[in-house]
């Protein structure tokens, strides 16, 4: 009798605990009404206001965040290829097995760029290897599908890349050099009246 009541005297404490932990309100630093993280002063716990739920609006968030402009400032365009440094999509690759640097530099300050798929049609390309801020981000097949001489799209997690991060583009080639076309896809945010989509 008396372990029963015992386990009861717990779970309702666990329970009261519980209710206030649910019920207290989070604490407030004094920048911009952001909520803190228990013992660090002035680190956001949550997102502020209501989390973006896409990748445009999470895209044109961290630029507003970072550029300090407000959303009605900023534009959201289709990804370009000068975007991840390259003239077009098209590029030749020497190296047969091996993998071919096609694009290395950094995203131009205040651009912010999103990858979410790529189209292919060619021969010669195999795989693509994007890194990112320093570390490899994807590394995916887009060798043609047996039977299909058509491009085809594949649907890739979205990659972020923000201002002034390096962003490389590598393509690995078996087979055989020449020249190939891979295009991404994505879109760009960057602040309005900078260039024309």
């Amino acid at each position: 009798m008396a372990k029963n009541k015992t386990m009861w005297l717990i779970l309702g404490a666990l329970g009261i605990g519980g209710l206030i932990l649910l019920l207290r309100k989070p604490k407030v630093s004094a920048r911009a009404g952001v909520p803190t993280r228990a013992g660090v002063l002035g680190v956001p716990a949550v997102a502020p206001t209501v989390a973006p739920t896409t990748i445009q609006g999470k895209l044109i968030a961290i630029a507003s965040q970072q550029t300090g402009l407000p959303e009605s400032e900023l534009t959201v365009r289709s990804l370009l290829p000068l975007d991840v440094g390259l003239a077009t999509w098209s590029f030749n690759l020497t190296a047969v097995g091996g993998w071919n640097t096609v694009a290395a530099g950094n995203v131009a300050s205040d651009r912010f760029i999103a990858i979410t798929g790529v189209s292919y049609s060619g021969t010669v390309a195999e795989q693509i290897r994007i890194s990112a801020a320093s570390s490899t981000v994807a590394y995916f097949s887009i060798q043609h599908v047996p039977g299909i001489t058509t491009t085809h799209h594949m649907d890739i997690s979205p990659i972020i890349v923000q201002q002034n991060q390096p962003v490389i583009i590598e393509v690995y080639s078996s087979a055989a050099a020449g020249t190939d076309e891979v295009i991404l896809e994505g879109m760009t945010v960057e602040p309005r009246g900078r260039l024309l989509a």
